[in-house]
């Protein structure tokens, strides 16, 4: 596969929404067609970065075994987590 793949996964109630604490902002109102498309079942391991936004998609990703629990980090009370190969 050429070029860069980014996999952007968001739970489909937060699109639309900013989500922000005292350091961070995640903005998926201005942004949310960054995260609009495919199911997240057709991840393969064609990536070459992964964001994830909400609860459900972070649970995703730990039972692929993609993540572990001490990648996530949270933004305004949400989970969040990025994924990069080197």
């Amino acid at each position: 596969m050429n070029g860069r793949v980014v996999f952007a996964l968001c739970d489909k109630e937060l699109i639309g929404k900013i989500i922000k604490d005292e350091k961070r902002i995640i903005n998926l109102k201005d942004y949310a067609e960054f995260y609009i498309g495919n199911d997240a079942d057709l991840l393969g391991d064609h990536f070459e970065s992964i964001n994830a936004v909400g609860k459900k998609s972070v649970n995703f990703l730990l039972k692929k075994g993609i993540i572990k629990r001490k990648n996530i980090v949270r933004v305004g009370g949400i989970p969040h987590v990025q994924v990069y190969k080197i």
